[in-house]
């Protein structure tokens, strides 16, 4: 998916483009899927305004006690293809911070 970039602290990333003085473009325009991604799997539901029901919240899942494997698998997958991935799979690995995203 195609769509505005973000750099490693959700700032844009802005490139201007200047034509006879003034800027006619700038915003750097690329392949989105990861950072779409990312995005869904820190924010908590509710934080895209939008679309309310859209959030994964990562750092419920690390605080959690106990083992939440399967139950943090299982429900990222629901997340990105409720976003439109849905051929989406998460892989993991020892534990829920060492995790791979196939999209």
């Amino acid at each position: 998916m195609k769509g505005i970039l973000l750099d490693g602290v959700n700032d844009l990333i802005i490139n201007p483009v200047r034509e006879n003085g003034k800027i006619t473009g700038g915003l750097t325009i690329g392949n989105s899927d990861y950072q779409n991604a990312r995005l869904v799997i820190v924010a908590q539901k509710g934080e895209f305004k939008e679309i309310p029901t859209v959030g994964f919240g990562i750092d419920s899942y690390l605080r959690a006690t106990g083992d939440v494997k399967q139950l943090f698998v299982n429900r990222l997958e629901i997340e990105l293809k409720s976003i439109g991935y849905t051929n989406a799979t998460v892989r993991l690995g020892n534990s829920i911070l060492d995790f791979d995203i196939n999209i």
